[in-house]
């Protein structure tokens, strides 16, 4: 089960955010929605009144999604020479910023910010949070160690004690970059500060557990993680993984029972996968009602593969007569004639004879079967409860070169010559 556990983990820790290509990404959203406002812009403030209509104007037609009008009221501060002070300028080039956020832009965001910083006429207190912005920026464009460096520069200019955030984004950053240990220790920090685990940071923890193979660390996380996020894939799927990575092929069958009951398992290969799950844990007629209905909903391809588990499922639920269709299907899609084989022996359990024996000569007919010498002593016993006695003692011939079903072929033949012996005798003597 190992080599199983680790392919899953391995395949499954994709649905776990730890890299961010776009800003509309887990991360990215989570950093929009930290950022610091605008700054306002009350009169009362350093902004003199054409600076401050202006720029209030831009941010208005920014909520109008006018941003050529926006960014023009902008410009009119920018070129305005010395009728604007440095500072006002400073606040047009930061609004402009925002107006390039607005539109997706963000390369022109964070161009636009850096130019803002660069004057040197905002505040600090603005600056500092216009470096924090600039820091999620970078990461949500997949710039993480610009990233790191900014929000390292944030952490040492602010006062007092940073919120449970900003060690949550540094754990971010740590964790594209590779560096586990760092982005483990900032991760916990963050999770410390809280009473609540937000989803988003149990993500990261999961992430550089998992990719360091400490599973067995990463269990009680995810368990926890289900009962807060129960309707969460990603979780339940690394669970199911970490359990059958200790051995724990019970607790993994409820794991993944509990996603099928949400509805989280989709395609062919989830839903056939479950029901060979259900098939290996003893319950195979629930592996055939997830098979039925994801062949009658068309959840579940009809393939020949597909066809066979349907009807083992039915065989094992000793569902006889349901197996015949998925086992016609199945056999008419094959190049094989074993399918055909396993048709004639649910026609067998039935007493259904000649069927039997027309399902045995096409299983022959195709071939590649497993004991072809069991095919004909099968294929001998249905001639003979139809009474075509002839082909049957000639079927029990040919099953009577296999050395293990010689003595069951001959004893059949053996029965069959009496029993014609006996006819004979009594038309013998019906004539005298």
């Amino acid at each position: 089960m190992k080599p199983l556990a680790s392919f899953m983990i391995a395949l499954t820790l994709t649905t776990v955010p730890v890299g961010l290509s776009g800003y509309h990404s887990a991360a990215a959203q989570e950093a929009d929605k930290e950022k610091p406002q605008k700054p306002k812009t009350r009169r009362s403030e350093v902004l003199g009144k054409n600076a401050f209509n202006r720029v209030e104007k831009a941010q208005e037609m920014m909520v109008e999604e006018n941003y050529p009008e926006a960014l023009e009221q902008l410009h009119a501060i920018l070129d305005g020479g010395d009728r604007y002070k440095p500072y006002e300028k400073a606040v047009a080039i930061q609004t402009m910023g925002y107006v390039f956020a607005a539109q997706g832009d963000f390369g022109k965001t964070i161009s636009t910010f850096e130019r803002a910083l660069a004057t040197g006429n905002l505040p600090p207190r603005v600056a500092n949070d216009l470096t924090y912005n600039l820091a999620q920026l970078n990461l949500a464009e997949d710039r993480p160690e610009k990233a790191l460096e900014l929000l390292t520069q944030w952490l040492a200019a602010i006062e007092g004690d940073p919120a449970a955030e900003a060690f949550a984004l540094k754990a971010q950053m740590h964790l594209m970059l590779d560096q586990f240990g760092d982005a483990e220790k900032e991760i916990r920090l963050a999770l410390s500060k809280v009473e609540e685990p937000k989803q988003q940071w149990t993500r990261i923890l999961l992430s550089v557990l998992l990719q360091q193979e400490r599973y067995g660390e990463a269990r009680p996380v995810l368990e926890d993680a289900v009962e807060r996020w129960p309707g969460v894939r990603a979780f339940w799927q690394h669970l199911t993984a970490v359990y059958y990575e200790a051995d724990d092929e019970d607790l993994a069958f409820v794991a993944q029972r509990a996603m099928h009951t949400q509805g989280m398992l989709t395609t062919t290969k989830e839903l056939s996968s479950m029901a060979q799950l259900y098939l290996y844990h003893d319950v195979p007629i629930k592996a055939a009602e997830i098979l039925q209905a994801g062949m009658d909903d068309d959840s579940i391809e009809k393939t020949e593969k597909n066809y066979e588990l349907l009807a083992q499922a039915y065989m094992s639920s000793r569902e006889w007569t349901k197996a015949i269709a998925p086992l016609t299907r199945a056999a008419e899609m094959s190049d094989e004639g074993r399918f055909y084989e396993q048709l004639a022996e649910s026609y067998l359990q039935d007493e259904e004879w000649a069927r039997a024996e027309a399902n045995l000569i096409k299983a022959l007919d195709k071939g590649g079967l497993d004991n072809e010498a069991n095919s004909w002593l099968l294929l001998g016993i249905a001639r003979t409860r139809i009474e075509k006695y002839a082909d049957a003692i000639k079927a029990f011939r040919k099953a009577g070169d296999d050395d293990d079903l010689a003595k069951d072929a001959f004893r059949w033949i053996r029965s069959i010559e009496r029993r014609l012996a006996q006819q004979r005798r009594l038309e013998e003597q019906a004539d005298g």
